[in-house]
C-alpha cells in the first residue's frame, strides 16, 4: 500500500485506514494559509517543505457562523455530533485523501467531493462522510476544505481597487476549490490516481459549487464528470429567485462596504488586522435577523454570469452528469416552500401577455391548489430546478442521469430531508444515530455502487459491491424522462410530461437568452 508519497511540494506520510487496504492522508495542504495579508485574496500555491510531513490529523475547519457541534439545531444532531473537538480557523485549505492504490501506476479514477452548508458552514470530515467506504470500491476519494461566508465571499471596493486588473476580487472560496482541483490534477498520480479521470461531486452548496466549477473556464478540461446533489441553481425568469440570484460585483461591493461600516470597521486594512474570531463575533451581532450572508457574485473572472444564463446558453462543460434530489427537500427544517392563491395570481402577472396561457395550464382555483404547485415538479424549488436542469442539458445533447431519493428514514418523521441521501451515498449508515435496518443497508450498497461506477466509467450502471447486477439507470431524455427512484431499493421509472415546467423553461430561455442574460443577472 502507498503509505508514503512524493508530491510536488514534498513527501507525505499517511496512515492505515480502518480498512487496512486504504491509506488515509489527512490535512494535505494545497495552498498557503489565507491569513494576514492573504485574507480576501486569491489562494496561493502551497509552499514546499523538507522532511516527511505526517498527514495524521485533519486540518482546521473554515471560519463559520457557529462552531459545528455547539448548537442545538436539527443538523447538529444529524451531522455534527463530534465537531466541537476540532479547531476552526482561517488556515483551512487542506485536502483529505483516501486511496486504495498499491502503486503509483495503478491509475485509479478520482472522486473529488465538495461539502455543503450554504457556503456559510460545513467541513470535509462531517460524521456522515465515510470516504473509506467509497474508496474500497476502487476509487480515490478527495475531500476539499475551502473558505466560507465572510472570509470566502466578501466583496469590497477596496479589494477591487487593490487587485491587479484581471485578478481575483471575490468568490475566494470558489477559487480555493479550483486550486484544489488543479492540485489534485498535478499530484494525484503519486497516490496511484489517474488525473485524466477526475469526477467532482457536491451536495447543497457543494452542488452549487460543482455547477460553478463546470461553468468556469478556469478549470480547463480537468473535470471529466460531475454529480450534483440537492442544489441545482435554477431560474425560470418568473420568480423572486431567492436561491438562484447572483448579485453583480457592484452590488456585492456595496453590500460588503455596508457590512464593514455596520460592524465599526473603517477600512479594509483594519479588517485584515482584526482577529478572525472577533470578526465572526461582530458578524453574529450584526446578523441577528440574518441580514449579512456572503455568497457568489458575478466577479467577471471566475463567475462571468449567473448559472442559469450559462445553462440556457449552453456554456457548461460538455461532460456526463448525475443530478439527484430528495423528494422531501422542502420538509427540511430550514427549507420551506408555500404559495397561496393571491401569490399564485401575482406569479401569473410576471408572464405578461402569456398570463392566460399559464393560468390555463396550472388550473389552480384556491389556496390548496396553489400550495400543491410548490410540492411538485412544476414549482417546487428543488424538484423543478433539478428536473428543469435535466431537461435543458439533455436537450443540448448532454448525457444526464436523474435520481430522486424517496427513501424511508427511521427515527422520526423528518422524511427524505435535505442531506439524508449522504448516509447512503457514503454507505455510512453505521455512523448515524438513526435505527437503520437491513433494507437501508442494502439500498446504501446500491447507491454507493452507482456513484462509484459513475466515477469509474462516467456511467452509473454495472454491478454493486457484491457483484450483483444493478437495475438499469437510463439517461434522462425528452422522449424518455427516465429517473431512478431510490425507495427501499433502486427503482427505474419514467416521469410523466409536465407542461407547466415546459412553459416556465421556455419563458426562462427567453429571459436568459444572450443579450438579456447579463441584464437579468444585474
Amino acid at each position: 500500500m502507498l503509505r508514503k508519497v512524493q508530491v510536488k511540494n514534498g513527501t507525505l506520510q499517511g496512515l492505515v485506514g480502518k480498512d487496512p487496504r486504504i491509506t488515509v492522508f489527512r490535512g494535505v495542504p494545497y495552498a498557503k494559509p489565507p491569513v494576514g495579508a492573504l485574507r480576501w485574496k486569491a489562494p496561493q500555491p502551497a509552499e514546499d517543505w523538507t522532511g516527511v510531513r505526517k498527514c495524521y490529523e485533519y486540518g482546521d475547519m473554515a471560519m463559520m457562523r457557529v462552531h459545528p457541534g455547539l448548537d442545538d439545531d436539527f443538523y447538529t444532531k444529524e451531522l455534527h455530533p463530534t465537531a466541537a473537538e476540532y479547531r476552526m480557523s482561517e488556515d483551512c485549505l487542506y485536502l483529505n485523501i483516501f486511496t486504495p492504490a498499491e502503486t503509483e501506476q495503478d491509475n485509479i479514477p478520482v472522486f473529488v467531493y465538495i461539502h455543503g452548508g450554504g457556503l456559510q458552514d460545513g467541513y470535509s470530515y462531517e460524521v456522515e462522510f465515510d470516504p473509506e467506504r467509497v474508496a474500497r470500491r476502487g476509487v480515490i476519494v478527495v475531500m476539499v476544505g475551502y473558505r466560507l461566508g465572510l472570509f470566502g465571499f466578501l466583496a469590497h471596493p477596496e479589494i477591487t481597487a487593490q487587485t491587479e486588473e484581471g485578478g481575483v476580487v471575490s468568490n475566494f472560496g470558489m477559487q480555493d476549490q479550483s486550486m484544489a482541483l488543479h492540485w489534485v490534477y498535478d499530484n494525484i498520480r503519486a497516490f496511484g490516481g489517474d488525473p485524466e479521470r477526475i469526477v467532482i461531486c457536491g451536495q447543497s452548496a457543494g452542488a452549487r459549487s460543482v455547477q460553478a466549477q463546470i461553468c468556469s473556464s478556469m478549470n480547463g478540461e480537468i473535470i471529466k464528470g460531475a454529480i450534483i446533489q440537492s442544489g441545482v441553481s435554477m431560474m425560470f425568469g418568473d420568480e423572486e429567485r431567492p436561491m438562484a440570484h447572483i448579485p453583480s460585483l457592484q452590488e456585492a461591493e456595496a453590500y460588503g462596504a455596508d457590512f464593514l461600516h455596520a460592524i465599526g470597521i473603517d477600512s479594509l486594512e483594519e479588517a485584515r488586522r482584526t482577529d478572525a474570531h472577533e470578526l465572526m463575533r461582530r458578524l453574529a451581532a450584526a446578523s441577528r435577523s440574518s441580514r449579512y450572508v456572503f455568497g457568489l457574485c458575478v466577479d467577471g473572472k471566475f463567475v462571468r454570469e449567473s448559472a442559469p444564463a450559462a445553462y440556457y446558453n449552453n456554456r457548461v462543460a460538455d461532460i456526463p452528469l448525475m443530478v439527484c434530489i430528495c423528494q422531501g427537500e422542502t420538509q427540511s427544517p430550514f427549507i420551506k416552500g408555500s404559495m397561496d392563491y393571491e401569490k399564485y395570481l401575482r406569479t401569473a402577472e410576471k408572464y405578461g401577455d402569456r398570463k392566460e396561457a399559464f393560468l390555463s395550464l396550472a388550473k389552480v382555483e384556491d389556496d390548496a391548489g396553489a400550495d400543491a404547485l410548490t410540492a411538485g415538479d412544476a414549482f417546487n424549488s428543488f424538484l423543478s430546478g433539478s428536473r428543469g436542469f435535466c431537461e435543458l442539458r439533455s436537450g443540448a445533447g448532454q448525457r444526464v442521469y436523474y435520481g430522486i431519493f424517496d427513501h424511508d428514514i427511521p427515527g422520526d418523521d423528518a422524511g427524505s430531508f435535505h442531506g439524508s441521501e449522504l448516509w447512503f451515498m457514503f454507505d455510512s449508515l453505521g455512523n448515524s444515530w438513526r435505527p437503520f435496518e437491513g433494507k437501508h443497508y442494502d439500498l446504501a450498497r446500491q447507491v454507493a455502487s452507482y456513484w462509484t461506477n459513475f466515477v469509474k466509467n462516467l456511467d452509473p450502471n454495472g454491478r454493486d459491491y457484491n457483484g450483483n447486477p444493478l437495475p438499469v439507470w437510463e439517461p434522462y431524455q425528452k422522449e424518455n424522462k427516465a429517473v431512478m427512484r431510490f425507495l427501499d431499493k433502486a427503482t427505474p421509472e419514467a416521469l410523466p410530461e409536465c407542461p407547466i415546467l415546459d412553459f416556465r423553461l421556455a419563458f426562462g430561455k427567453e429571459v436568459f437568452a444572450d443579450g438579456r442574460a447579463q441584464e437579468s443577472a444585474r
